[in-house]
């Protein structure tokens, strides 16, 4: 019996009960997505909306609590192996999957595998395997099991590495059920879900809502709700409309809502906020657009864009401006950086002597983005056409085709967040900027990946965050990216409607959230 139907056979008994006891009221939370999931499992798992949903279902070794902390998770403890090549993780007992088994080490074996076997085309969690002894084999297809983990006992798991890799325990590598496939077959995800988290799949319509369940039996608890509705709105205007019309309880506000919530005083009543972990970039592809081979270009077209009047104009306020590609609140973050001074007439100079005065010479490009994002990219289109003669066009692409493109290094110029998987700066540096990243944004530089390898091998936290300010300030000297205003991470929500929290890095699992009758 699927939820919905049990829900109307016992309609009128929860109603009952709901009156009687007149607290806590058991329904689905209902929360905006501005665009459907581009997938919805833990192996293939690359992009934001998709996360948003998938960190309701999948669990790690670790997590962020609402203070914007790591915890332990799946991973009571752990401690190095010798030489820091690798971690023994004492893994938490009692911890159920949504098909009902119990997780054991062979879980992270097996999750660990299917993120590195050739052709499941595994997304962000999979390069933070790289360094497992016996990746390399895996993904080659020259080995079927995964030689650098070994199974001590059923909570007992040593992972081995090929180098240090100090950050490991704290990456967001989701694991999953090892009898999923067997049970569900090779496309399990489309009917079921494998995690350990506190909700579990129920359907997915798309265009219109991913449904979740509530896991009863969740390690941490039993949620209070019955389940949680991500309703796809790709409108924030139609988004603001359904939450003043209680049609959703939380929104994330983005974008031009934002001063509306900030201007009105009942919804700022309702409003939670955190400083958004997620850097804010314009990325410059030299391989796909001759003149951002030129350092100079890429300083004018740096020195053209405004943050102080875009934190005013797009964000009413609510959003800091970035000078690097380190937010305030990660590790490592560097408050010293020199401040990026709006400069027209410099910027004509720099691209007069890279040899396009006057933006003569210079090739038509396109500015790529997705349609919630268009305001901000007519701005950079038009300080460019204004300030440097550059004849950039806007392109609207659909918000799937633009990810792939932009993931495999096809667009040549666009500007995009990037949200921390977890809270230390080497998460930016690494997967943007480093040369060997799949998700290199057109910006390489051999001296900075020999800073990013040392970091990842240097386990005094002061000491890697000195690397990375150094990592930093080659990118920003090399004018290898523009950074761009980050915006206040914002959601409302509706009254009586309890325990909804957010962090820097999004909103927190719904686990422990209620709904008043």
């Amino acid at each position: 019996m699927t939820k919905n139907n049990l829900k109307k056979t016992l309609g009128a008994t929860a109603l009952a009960t709901t009156i009687l006891a007149g607290s806590a009221f058991a329904a689905d939370l209902r929360v905006n997505i501005s665009a459907d999931p581009s997938m919805i499992d833990p192996i293939t798992y690359s992009e934001l909306i998709a996360g948003h949903v998938i960190s309701n279902m999948y669990e790690s070794f670790t997590a962020i609590d609402g203070d914007g902390k790591v915890v332990p998770a799946l991973a009571e403890s752990w401690e190095p192996l010798e030489g820091n090549l690798g971690f023994r993780f004492k893994l938490r007992e009692g911890v159920k999957f949504h098909s009902g088994r119990e997780f054991t080490a062979k879980d992270v074996k097996f999750s660990f595998e299917e993120l590195l076997r050739p052709g499941n085309k595994a997304g962000l969690n999979a390069p933070y395997l790289d360094v497992v002894v016996g990746a390399d084999a895996m993904k080659e297809g020259s080995a079927d099991t995964l030689s650098g983990v070994t199974i001590i006992d059923d909570h007992t798991v040593e992972v081995a590495f090929t180098k240090p890799d100090v950050l490991f325990p704290i990456y967001p590598i989701y694991l999953f059920d090892s009898g999923i496939v067997e049970e569900a077959g090779a496309d399990w995800y489309n009917s079921v879900s494998a995690g350990t988290g506190p909700f579990k799949f129920e359907n997915w319509s798309r265009g219109q809502k991913v449904e979740l369940a509530a896991h009863s039996d969740y390690w941490g608890g039993a949620p209070a709700i019955d389940g949680v509705d991500f309703v796809v709105v790709p409108s924030a205007e139609t988004a603001m409309a359904m939450f003043e019309t209680g049609d959703l309880d939380v929104m994330m506000v983005d974008g031009p809502s934002m001063r509306r919530v900030l201007s009105n005083d009942e919804l700022k009543e309702r409003a939670i906020t955190a400083a958004r972990a997620q850097v804010r970039y314009l990325a410059m592809n030299s391989d796909l657009y001759e003149p951002f081979k030129d350092k100079r270009v890429r300083e004018a077209i740096c020195r053209s864009l405004d943050q102080d009047a875009m934190i005013a104009g797009l964000y009413s306020g609510a959003a800091k401006p970035l000078y690097g590609q380190i937010t305030e609140g990660v590790a490592g973050y560097n408050p010293d950086l020199p401040k990026i001074e709006y400069d027209p007439e410099k910027a004509k100079e720099l691209l007069a002597e890279a040899g396009y005065p006057n933006g003569e010479g210079l090739p038509p490009v396109k500015l790529s983005t997705t349609e919630p994002n268009k305001n901000q990219h007519l701005y950079f289109a038009s300080q460019l056409q204004e300030i440097l003669n550059m004849p950039v066009e806007v392109e609207l692409v659909e918000r799937g085709t633009h990810l792939k493109s932009i993931n495999s290094g096809q667009t040549p110029f666009f500007a995009w967040g990037w949200s921390a998987g977890y809270p230390d700066g080497l998460y930016f540096l690494s997967q943007l900027w480093y040369s060997d990243s799949p998700y290199n944004r057109g910006w390489k530089n051999a001296g900075f990946d020999a800073l990013i390898d040392k970091a990842s091998m240097t386990a005094d936290n002061e000491e890697r965050y000195e690397i990375y300010h150094e990592a930093e300030s080659m990118l920003m000297e090399d004018w290898g990216t523009c950074p761009l205003p980050v915006s206040t991470l914002m959601a409302t929500v509706r009254e009586g409607v309890s325990g909804v929290e957010i962090q820097p890095f999004g909103l927190v699992p719904f686990a422990d959230v209620t709904i008043a009758d």
